[in-house]
């Protein structure tokens, strides 16, 4: 394992330095004043951002939608809000609309159209499928969250690059399987609980000082990994899945940050989190599995001996950099 890891260090670098991303989320309710005709509503349009580069992205809705109010906006957690009202005469059903600018990014965008009779019709936008037409009234009541949550959770986590790095060094620290197994099972319980406790408002928690704890976290095994690579003993070493279990609590809440971004329906808030929850397993499976068969082909590749710390210096390196950014967002 201390041969293959250095060999797995230019593939990490290549998706180590990008930023993640929080998807966007569109909201189109009925206005509450408009309870015979159905003709008016209310736009939302949530789009996270980094820093101070607002992604150039705009809806364009059909036709046959006009606006009725001017924009509303504001900003909110590095998030830019915009709400505004819209008419159409012929009512939801048939709508088109499109996310000009999405095409060729790494956001994806939640689509979320509450009816009057609870139901709420979901949908996912990305940089493949940037356009949407609402269907036929009779349609409407027949809720798509859970798939369209499974795919936000999947897409979420192969974007949270921070998530993935941890993942990664769990990877690099343990070679025995069944121990990995039992790792990352016990980081993804962790991960499971809080997201659920800070989605549902049983506990609150702050956004900065949470991502740079998380950064601070893929820090701290990135330093394990070369104590333990000099042959020091360590707590991380022997009981991995503890570790990971008391990291996972805090990446939970990194979940939950993305989830509150975009809002999840209260009548379908329990399906809501197990599919998002199910999505990010997806994705981290499908990672972890990438990662043990890159590793399985290159082992027997001769790797010389002075690189076999250069992947976790490379992995301390980012994160520390990512901590710093982080902390400047206080």
């Amino acid at each position: 394992m201390k041969l293959i890891i250095a060999s797995l260090f230019v593939l990490l670098s290549a998706f180590c330095f990008a930023d993640d991303s929080r998807p966007a989320s569109l909201t189109i309710a009925p206005l509450a004043a408009d309870t015979a005709a159905n003709t008016h509503f209310e736009v939302i349009w949530k789009l996270p951002y980094k820093g101070k580069q607002i992604p150039k992205f705009s809806l364009d809705f059909d036709a046959s939608t006009q606006a009725i109010s001017p924009k509303q906006v504001s900003h909110e957690s590095n998030t830019l809000v915009e709400r505004w009202n819209i008419q159409r005469d012929q009512g939801l059903a048939g709508m088109q609309f499109s996310v000009n600018g999405l095409q060729g990014s790494n956001y994806q965008v939640l689509v979320r159209i509450p009816s009057r009779d609870g139901n709420t019709l979901t949908a996912v936008l990305n940089t493949e499928v940037t356009s949407f037409t609402i269907p036929e009234a009779q349609q409407l009541s027949s809720s798509n969250i859970l798939l369209a949550y499974i795919i936000l959770g999947f897409e979420h986590i192969l974007a949270g690059l921070d998530h993935l790095l941890f993942v990664f060094a769990l990877v690099l620290l343990i070679a025995r399987f069944s121990l990995l197994l039992l790792t990352i099972s016990s980081f993804t319980v962790a991960h499971s609980i809080t997201l659920i406790a800070v989605s549902l408002g049983w506990m609150q928690v702050a956004g900065p000082p949470v991502e740079a704890a998380i950064a601070l976290s893929i820090v701290f095994l990135a330093r394990e990994l070369i104590s333990i690579e000099k042959g020091n003993k360590s707590l991380t070493a022997t009981y991995p899945w503890l570790v990971a279990f008391s990291f996972g609590l805090l990446h939970g809440m990194g979940f939950a940050g993305a989830l509150k971004d975009i809002g999840v329906p209260e009548e379908e808030a329990i399906a809501a989190l197990l599919s998002f929850n199910i999505g990010v397993e997806l994705g981290q499976l499908i990672f972890v599995l990438a990662a043990l068969l890159v590793i399985k082909i290159i082992k027997y590749i001769p790797i010389p001996q002075w690189s076999r710390l250069l992947p976790a210096y490379g992995i301390g390196s980012v994160a520390s950099i990512w901590l710093l950014q982080r902390l400047m967002n206080f």
